[in-house]
């Protein structure tokens, strides 16, 4: 009807407009094949304007944390399970220290025949995979980029003992294991990226 009235210019309807999501700046966000919308992604950049973790704990059951630009201010603090002083590789038992030394090993250091081996930095690399920081222009970007991680320092030279795992795990989802801090940031979702031999 306004249309049609000599006197309007022109009218149109006055909706509601939202950003779209668009690639993070994030250099090498490119090379996360499994973000993107290709063969076997996961297509995320059209949902992060509306979910990127904001507001979720998840914990990182791992070999601990180091300091990265692209994810320091997505981490809370941690706890290290490492309860075996020549697995932990840093001078010492639990305690509230979640931070990767490395998890190096000389030859033979762990078992007959086995082969020397360098860090990993596993615990980093799963945390920076889950909660890189995105439109940072640095490094990558997390699947929850707004989430914050509990790193759980359970693995050292040689693994870790499923008895710590099994501690860190309660500690992590806010449990009691005596002799450590509750921790005060318990997490919704905890993250396991290990394995082993054993019935």
């Amino acid at each position: 009807q306004l249309n049609a009235d000599p006197d309007v210019a022109y009218a149109e309807a006055d909706t509601i407009m939202r950003p779209f999501s668009q690639q993070p700046n994030d250099p090498r966000f490119n090379e996360l094949w499994s973000l993107q919308g290709g063969d076997g992604g996961l297509n995320l950049a059209p949902v992060w304007s509306a979910e990127a973790g904001k507001g979720v704990v998840v914990a990182v059951v791992d070999t601990g944390i180091t300091a990265h630009s692209d994810l320091d201010d997505n981490v809370l603090p941690g706890y290290d399970f490492i309860s075996n002083t020549m697995f932990a590789n840093d001078g010492g038992g639990r305690d509230a220290d979640a931070s990767d030394p490395g998890d190096w090993v000389e030859k033979w250091g762990c078992r007959f025949n086995d082969s020397a081996q360098e860090s990993s930095w596993h615990g980093t690399h799963v945390a920076g995979t889950i909660a890189a920081r995105a439109d940072n222009g640095v490094g990558i970007a997390g699947i929850a980029h707004q989430a914050k991680i509990v790193p759980v320092r359970t693995l050292g030279r040689c693994g870790g003992y499923s008895s710590d795992i099994a501690d860190s795990i309660t500690w992590a989802s806010g449990g009691y294991v005596p002799g450590a801090p509750l921790n005060a940031n318990p997490a919704q979702v905890i993250n396991l990226s290990l394995g082993g031999g054993g019935s």
